[in-house]
């Protein structure tokens, strides 16, 4: 579990980082169907955002660069209290007023 600085996490969630757990895509199975929207990731690649077709929340992330791997955002969970972050990716993209929220580790 991880918190991400990265500049498209911070535009997807209109906050300064995302809360996210992985999961190997294999394992991942959700019980409707998310809306997806597509853009290229900071890593030129393509990634996809799942969103909730009603209300429009955020639910998964993934990317082709990472095709076995899916990102549950935390909130999204039926138990988001259960969600304990380990550390923080991409810190050098981290806005100066969200750098309290950085976990070293």
């Amino acid at each position: 579990m991880f918190r991400c600085h990265c500049r498209d996490c911070q535009q997807l969630t209109g906050s300064g980082h995302s809360e996210m757990v992985p999961l190997a895509l294999d394992d991942f199975t959700i019980s409707d169907t998310c809306k997806t929207y597509e853009m290229l990731g900071g890593s030129g690649q393509p990634t996809f955002s799942g969103f909730c077709p009603t209300c429009g929340s955020q639910i998964t992330r993934n990317s082709q660069r990472m095709s076995d791997r899916i990102y549950v955002h935390a909130s999204s969970l039926d138990d988001p209290g259960k969600y304990d972050p380990e550390k923080s990716i991409y810190q050098n993209s981290a806005q100066e007023w969200d750098e309290a929220a950085i976990l070293k580790g």
